[in-house]
């Protein structure tokens, strides 16, 4: 028979296994959001520099890749195609360092002014995953330009559409400023 005290007796095990599991998982979201926030996170391991032109995406589900049509220098299939601006390399170069300045939880991991590429490591709000992001801007004859973005998540299967909102809102961003 089941008595009110059994019930009770239930109801507190079930109280405390769920408050156990919520103090176990909200000390392993603090440890992942410590780890994750190491100054570590913010170098480029062996194997994840880019280089558009020999590119190996392996899987394809926390990766975007914007390339320009011509020149074709991205080895891989781009998820879209790059926009061609009306303004030389280094005018565009120019605006990328500004637009990349106001983007938050933003570090610069390497900058080759020579070859207009950038590599960065943006983080997310809260747990602080990095993403790797490789921009490289390319001249175009005729006082022209345009450019070709990497951006991968370092840690998953799938990034939820991170990387390509990323790229988006920064091409939306840059034309803005370039008035195109």
């Amino acid at each position: 028979m089941v008595t009110s005290a059994s019930v009770a007796m239930v109801s507190e095990e079930c109280v405390r296994w769920v408050l156990g599991l919520a103090l176990l998982a909200g000390i392993a979201l603090v440890g992942l959001r410590l780890y994750l926030g190491r100054d570590e996170e913010l170098r480029l391991r062996p194997g994840e520099a880019a280089d558009f032109a020999h590119l190996d995406l392996g899987r394809r589900g926390n990766v975007y890749l914007l390339c320009p049509s011509e020149p074709a220098i991205c080895s891989q299939p781009a998820d879209a195609t790059s926009p061609v601006f009306a303004m030389s390399v280094d005018r565009l170069y120019a605006l990328v360092r500004d637009m990349l300045a106001t983007e938050n939880r933003l570090s610069r991991v390497s900058e080759d002014a020579e070859r207009h590429r950038l590599v960065l490591i943006q983080r997310s709000p809260v747990l602080r995953f990095p993403d790797i992001i490789t921009i490289e801007l390319i001249p175009i004859e005729g006082e022209r330009s345009t450019l070709a973005i990497l951006s991968r998540s370092r840690y998953g299967r799938s990034d939820f559409g991170v990387n390509a909102a990323r790229v988006k809102r920064l091409i939306e961003k840059l034309q803005a400023a370039a008035g195109s």
